[in-house]
Order: C-alpha cells, then structure tokens, then sequence
C-alpha cells in the first residue's frame, strides 16, 4: 500500500518513505503532516540518515512546512509531508524559496513548475521575471501577496503587485500563510471587478507600511533615550535642589534653632524655587524636542527647527547657577543637575559657528541620549513642589514668570494643549479664581501668566511624545494638573479590521463577511470597504451571543495549563471571540463557531503566554466521555509549536464530558458527632481569635506606614519580611539608615514620624471588648518593645498576624526614639530635612517638635499651675495661634492648651 502524501498527492508503490525525527521506515501511514524523505526501496540506512539530516537542517531555518516542497536532498533523495498537513503546497514552496534563494530554487525541480504552484494559471513570463526580481531583492512580502492574489488578479496586475517594495525593517505580510491569506482574500475581493481588487490591495498596502513605519519610529524613538540614569539623575537633581535652597534661605549651618526660627514666604523664598523650577521645565522641556527633531529629521534639520528656543532657554538660569550645577559631587551622578546645562553646551557650539562635524554629532546625541531622564526628575519635581510643597495659599495672586514669558515668544503653543482650550484653575490665593480659557473668553487681549500652570502640561506633552503617544492626557487635579504621561491606546471596535498588517486586515474583513455584512459596492479604499462592512446590523447582534461552556472544563478559566507556565482562558460570550480573532487573524469568530459553541458542542480556547499574550485557539469537542482537541492554531493558522500542541491534548484528555451519577445507593461515611467538653478559661483560646482579627484589620490600615518603614531598608513594595530584618539590626545600622534617608530624601521626614506613630498591635490590643481586658490586663504587654513576661503571652505572640502586628510596634517603636536621639543631638541631616520641610502644614509640624522633644527630654507638657517653674528660652512659630518655646534660647513664648503648655 502506497504512503499517502500531503496535497493529495501518492508515493508510489516502488517508494519508501522514513521519518525525519526518528529515521523510521513507515509502510503507509504515519503522523499526520509529519515529514518524511522519500526515495527508491534500495535505499540504505545510512543513505537515509544523510537525507534526513540535511531536510531536518532546512526544517530548523524554515518549519516543517518546508518538506511539502519537494525539495531534492540528493542522492535520489526528496522531501515530503504525510497526509494530514494544513495548507496548501504553495506554502511549501514559498517556505522552501526563502531558505533556497533564487539560486537554489532548481532543487524544487522545474521553473515553470515552480511558478504555477506559486501563481496557477497566471504564471506568465512576465510574471516569473517579476517574481525572479523580487525574490532576488529579498522583497518576500510582495511575493507572497501575489502569490495569494494570483486568483484575483491578471497577470498585469500580478506584475504590479510583485513591484511593490515596502520600507525598510517593514513587513506588510507578516507570518502569514499564504494560502489561508488567498482564501480570505477570494472572500473579500470576490464581489469586486479586477481593476478595483487591484486598487484595493495597493490602498491597503501603503496603509499597513504607512502604520508600522510610524509604529517602528515610534519604538525607535522609546529606545533611543537612556533611562537608566533617571534615579542616579533625580538624587544629584534632588541634592544640588536642596543646596540651592539653603542658599537662598541664607543657611550656611543648619542647627535645630534656625530650623524653628525658618519661616519661608513667597518673597524671600518661594518665588526664587518656583522660578528655578520653571527654567528647568523649560529646558527639559526644549531639550526633549530637540531629541524628538533630531529623530525626525536629523541632526541638522532638527536643530535647525529649534535653534530659536534652544538660544533663549540657554540664557534664562544664572551662568553661576549651571556652573555649580556642572560641579562633579562625590558619589553622584556625573551628569550637570540641571538640564540647561545640556542645551547651553550645544548653544555654544553653534554659536561659536564651529564646524559640524563628527565631534559636534556626538555631542548632540550624548546630550539629547538623556532628554527623557531630564524631563522626568524634572516633572516629578514640579509634581513635588506645585503638588504638595507649595500651598496655594502662600501664591500672590496673578504671580508670573520671566523665563516663561520670553521662552513663549519664540516657542508659541503646540496642540492639544491652548490657551483656548486650558481650563486648569490657576495655582493663586484667589478662590476661586477663572482659568486661562475662561479670561481669554472674556477679554481676547488676556495673556498667560505662570500660575496657569499651562507650561507644565508643554513638559507633559512633551514627554508622551518621547514615549511615542500623541500626547499627554490632562483632566482636572488640585494645584497641578491631572496628567496621565502613558494615555492608554484607544481600541478600535470589536471586529473592526486592524491594518496593523495585511493578513490580519483581510482576515478581519472576511469573518465580517462570514457574520453576513455586505461589502459596499462602490469603494476604491480599504478604509471604505472596512466602513461598509461594520454598517451592518449583523455585527451587533453577533456579539450579544452567549456560549454555553461544561462545567469541568470552565473550572480552567484562569488556571495554567498543566506542564507549560501558559494560561486558560475560556470563550464564554461572541466579543471574547471578537478580541481573539483581532490579534489572531484568524476566523474564530465566525457563525459556524458561535453557532457550534451556542449550542455547547464545542468550546473555543485560548492559550495565552506569561505577557498575556495568545500563542493558540484551540477547540474543544466532547466525544462520548472525554474531551478532544478538534482544532488547535497559532496566529494567521499557523501551526503551533509542537510542545504546546501536546500539553493540550494531554490537559484535554484529562477532562471530563460529563460529571458522574453518584449512586443513591452509595454508602456515605457520617462522622460521629464531637462531644464537648467544658474545660477551664484559657485565654489564647477565648483572646487568640478576637486579636487575630483585630489586628489583621489594624495591620490593612496601617500598610502605608509600613511601605513608609520599609523605605528605610530600601523596600519600596512595603514587605512585612522586611521589618524583620530592621528589627534585628542593630542601633547603629538603623541610626544610618535614618540619617541616609534624611539626607537623600528630606521629604521622608514627616511621613516617617507619622508611621512611627502608627502601632497596629496597639490599635488591636484596645479595639478588644473592655471586658476581656478588664479579665486579661497583662494582654498590654504584648506592645511593649521588651520580652514578653508569661508563656500566654509569647503563645499568642507565635500567630503570624499577630506576630507581623508587633514586629510593626517595635520597629516603629525604635526608628521614633532613634528620630528622638537625632534631634537632640542636632544631626544635620535631620536638622536639614526639618527646614526643607517647613513647607508643610504647620501643625504637622507642631506635632513632630513636639513629639521628638518629648521623647529626647528637650519639649514636654507642664501643667498650667507650673508654668513658672519652667525657664523657656527660644522660641518658634507653629502656626496661628500656636506658639512652641524651646529650652535653651532667649525669650521664649508658650501655648495653652486644655490647662498645658508645650515648652
């Protein structure tokens, strides 16, 4: 009996067939569309192992495809497909010319052989000579369009087709199979007459280059910007920032007394930050354009296009300014803190009209290669200052800016972000106060003004673009703008074809075919024909079906599929189809599918890989008690790998079609009801599950004053193992970590006082019925900071929610006295963050003087009857009608509060 071949086609009875894989002899048939060497029945075995070692070297370059094309492997030796493969032998050919190359082509056999399994009956000379050509400049994607649309088209048309040339690292076609692509085109183009097929192919051809040519820019642009020095960056940024600061406020020694006696006002402090922030948004901001032109459009060009705003952002800041910003800082980032420095360095180059060559090219690219950096630590300082650290309150009404007034002059403004269109209310003391849209409505001489805070949305923009997006998303917010920097992509319909290629295109378009949608008559573009076919009525209605799906198979929704870390997830609704087929290209939304699930014969799968992304469609069909694996394909129906292909049989094998009947007969084991027992008050019985809960909610709670307490050992996702490790460090080591974070980031200071007031075992202990403490006072004892006194209590102390609780007491416990210990010895670095932080609410800051004098012996509570006793000397300002004396000054000033006084 003859082995039965793939496309129909026999061995012959005086031919033998061996497996590539294993080199075994088959006598008829074997694994289906498996590949196989075939050659007269004298052959040898070692012969065969030469033949099957060579098409197993083509198979690793071109898939397993590649055996259907005959290929001649020498000594009488050629390459086939066992019955059963999917496709056609044109994709065999296709498969086998890419890896052959025109000059390999004669081991497929003849030529005119070759080109009417490529283009059938249109396979003039004409037509071989364009595809020849275009086979020999590697330009595949329109061989395989061709070859997908012989059918369709004339052989004058076909030669057009072969001649389109697509941009570099650009391919329309994908991996698509050329035959499941030709099909897909019958159906879409049938209705058409040849001229319009012709035009609509070539429409859809620029479309799809004209899309991954913005998509591969867009990419190229995301890649060329150097991020990862933006956290190296934002500490040299946020240290030169704090330098400036103290500068300004006339701070050359910081002690615990200046920092009382350190009011900032807009006057003397505030307008200066704000203005420095502003240049630096500006920069960053002319920085990243000038990336964004050189991208575009190439070193001279791009500069060209903004020389004007590069010439005025590099005067804006003080040259004293950027020369200490210039200054090299010990273990810093070498980079300049500010990011005018970048641009004055390409300033004065130009003009200083040195020659542009070599040398000047590189400095452009080192400087813009960390535009992006810039922008964000800048961003993220404005976010900081405009956000949190600058009340509106303290903003004069109508403040303005210099440096933006002449940065607008040459820059203008960019869409989508106008003053016609900026609605932000401005960050002044006026309340409320009319935004820029709303002053230019009334009066059309009104200009913009600094508070508007639209400046900050050109650096937004700015930054989407860099990313590769249109630009920023702006909604709204308090002080700063809402801005969302990665807008989220807008999705098209369900079943609207995409263009992202052509397979994927025509796919989409002929499953909206198949749903019965009606190609409009008359349309010489993609775009129209894709319009006329979502018109129809059919397509909404198509994605309110509903399947109904077994219930041990919907158990794996979700789930990983046993053997492979590749997940589950279950069809169980016609849009789900719809979501699959628009990545896929393929026809698993189609009415024979729905129609099948509808009814529950069969259910339709996806696999998808660990980001989420489809490797397979597979279908489900029960047969008597089991399920079977009816259809299985990759992306554009292409086969999948072979591993993935056997997980899923085997996951299908296990299932069930149906659950079974338990027999009513059936004994069933009743368990003999428990005797109680009274047994005598133990409280890690009565206790154990009241303070379990208890502090498991105090623990949710207070998760961000632990992320604020992990902080200090670098965590950042706020692990409770973590606070472990602090607790069993030593003083010393967590005295540095203090003073470390204090001094890269001085903002951490409330925040961290806060969290060290948060005591979730605590919280937990009083949140108890009265009555159980009444019975049980030494359950107090688990919140101290000491061993604990009785087995009951280190019992209890052994539950994990319990136990998390009080690790979380005692460290905050530590870092407060630790804090304490800083102040009174005047640590700089505490005494620093204490200035840079006056900016908050004062009566946060009340509390954490008064807290930390409390616990070093420096601040504390008199009653009202003592008041004489107490020499109070210095004295600070806390707030409107809050006054704090410290000891140790001159002419101290004292509250009253409730018949006490903070002293």
């Amino acid at each position: 009996m003859a082995v039965r071949l793939a496309f129909g086609i026999g061995a012959g009875r005086d031919r033998r067939a061996w497996l590539v894989e294993t080199g075994e002899e088959i006598a008829h048939d074997g694994p289906a569309g498996a590949a196989v060497v075939l050659r007269e029945r004298d052959s040898d075995a070692a012969r065969v192992a030469i033949a099957c070692a060579d098409l197993a070297g083509l198979m690793e370059l071109g898939g397993p495809v590649i055996a259907g094309a005959g290929i001649d492997l020498g000594d009488g030796f050629t390459s086939a497909r066992l019955a059963g493969a999917s496709g056609d032998r044109r994709d065999a050919v296709l498969a086998a010319l890419r890896v052959l190359r025109v000059g390999g082509a004669w081991r497929l056999g003849e030529r005119t052989a070759t080109l009417v399994a490529l283009f059938g009956v249109t396979a003039t000379k004409p037509v071989g000579a364009a595809a020849e050509q275009a086979m020999g400049e590697g330009r595949w994607a329109a061989v395989v369009l061709a070859s997908a649309a012989a059918n369709l088209l004339g052989p004058e048309q076909l030669v057009r087709v072969l001649a389109l040339t697509a941009p570099e690292d650009v391919d329309p076609i994908s991996d698509a199979v050329p035959s499941a692509l030709a099909e897909n085109l019958g159906e879409v183009l049938e209705s058409f007459t040849r001229p319009r097929r012709l035009e609509l192919l070539l429409d859809l051809w620029e479309r799809v280059c004209a899309g991954q040519t913005a998509e591969l820019m867009r990419r190229r642009l995301a890649a060329s910007h150097d991020l990862s020095v933006v956290a190296a960056l934002g500490a040299r940024y946020r240290h030169f920032d704090e330098a400036e600061q103290m500068r300004t406020a006339g701070i050359s020694e910081p002690t615990l007394i200046t920092a009382l006696h350190f009011e900032p006002t807009w006057e003397d402090f505030w307008r200066y930050t704000v203005e420095r922030r502003i240049e630096d948004a500006l920069a960053a901001t002319v920085l990243l354009k000038t990336a964004i032109a050189v991208h575009e459009c190439g070193i001279d060009a791009g500069l060209a296009r903004v020389r004007e705003e590069i010439t005025v952002v590099s005067t804006l800041s003080d040259d004293g300014e950027l020369e200490r910003a210039c200054r090299l800082v010990a273990k810093q980032s070498p980079l300049p803190a500010r990011p005018a420095c970048r641009l004055r360095d390409i300033d004065l180059w130009l003009r200083q009209h040195r020659p542009r060559n070599a040398a000047f090219e590189k400095l452009v690219r080192v400087r813009i290669s960390t535009a992006l950096a810039y922008a964000t630590v800048v961003y993220e300082a404005c976010e900081r200052t405009f956000g949190s650290e600058l009340s509106w309150r303290q903003c004069p009404d109508g403040w303005d800016s210099d440096a933006l007034r002449a940065w607008r002059k040459v820059a203008g403004y960019t869409a989508p972000h106008t003053p016609a269109t900026w609605l932000h209310e401005p960050l002044t003391v006026e309340d409320p106060a009319p935004s820029l849209a709303q002053r230019l409505a009334a009066d059309a001489g009104t200009r913009e003004l600094a508070s508007d805070m639209l400046w900050m949305a050109d650096l937004a923009d700015a930054i989407a673009r860099a990313r590769g997006h249109a630009a920023a998303e702006i909604d709204g917010g308090f002080q700063i703008p809402c801005v969302v920097l990665e807008p989220d992509v807008p999705r098209p319909e369900p079943l609207t074809p995409r263009v992202d290629s052509i397979p994927l295109a025509v796919a989409g378009a002929a499953q909206l075919l198949a749903l019965g949608a009606t190609a409009p008559a008359r349309c010489r573009d993609w775009n129209r024909l894709c319009a006329g076919l979502m018109s129809s009525g059919t397509v909404a209605q198509t994605l309110s079906n509903e399947f109904v799906v077994a219930e041990p198979v919907l158990a794996y929704e979700g789930a990983v599929l046993p053997g492979t870390a590749f997940r589950i997830q279950i069809a169980r609704n016609a849009g789900r189809l719809a979501e699959w087929s628009d990545y896929m290209g393929n026809c698993i939304a189609g009415p024979w599918y729905q129609a099948e699930a509808v009814r529950g014969r069969s259910i339709l799968v996806a696999i998808r890989d660990e980001s989420d992304v489809i490797r397979a469609n597979v279908e489900l069909r029960a047969v008597g008690a089991r399920w079977v694996v009816d259809e299985i394909k990759a992306r554009f129906n292409n086969e999948p790998d072979s591993a993935l292909l056997q997980a899923v049989r085997d996951w299908a094998g296990s299932l069930r079609a149906a659950e079974p009947e338990v027999d009513p007969m059936e004994s069933v084991n009743v368990e003999p009801p428990v005797r109680n027992r009274r047994s005598g008050a133990n409280p890690v019985r009565e206790v154990g599950p009241l303070l379990r809960e208890a502090a498991r909610k105090a623990q949710i709670e207070s998760e961000s004053a632990l992320r604020e307490l992990a902080a200090l050992a670098g965590d950042t996702e706020g692990d409770a193992k973590t606070l472990t490790a602090l607790r069993r460090s030593s003083i010393e080591r967590s005295t540095l970590l203090c003073v470390e974070a204090l001094d890269g980031r001085p903002s951490i200071l409330p925040r961290l006082w806060a969290a060290t007031g948060v005591r979730p075992l605590a919280a937990a202990v009083e949140a108890l019925d009265p009555g159980v403490l009444a019975r049980y006072p030494r359950l107090r004892g688990l919140t101290a900071d000491a061993p604990l006194p009785s087995q009951v209590l280190r019992t209890l102390a052994k539950d994990p929610d319990i136990a998390a609780a009080r690790n979380q007491d005692r460290v905050a416990h530590r870092i407060r006295a630790i804090l304490a210990r800083l102040a009174r010895t005047g640590d700089a670095s505490f005494t620093a963050a204490l200035i840079l932080q006056r900016h908050l609410c004062e009566s946060v800051l009340v509390d954490l003087l008064c807290g930390v004098g409390s616990c070093c012996g420096r601040v504390g509570f008199v009653d009202e009857s003592d008041r004489g006793s107490v020499r109070a000397v210095g004295a600070a300002r806390a707030g409107p009608g809050v006054r704090v004396g410290i000891v140790g000054g001159a002419g101290a000033q004292e509250r009253v509060d409730a018949g006490r006084t903070c002293w």
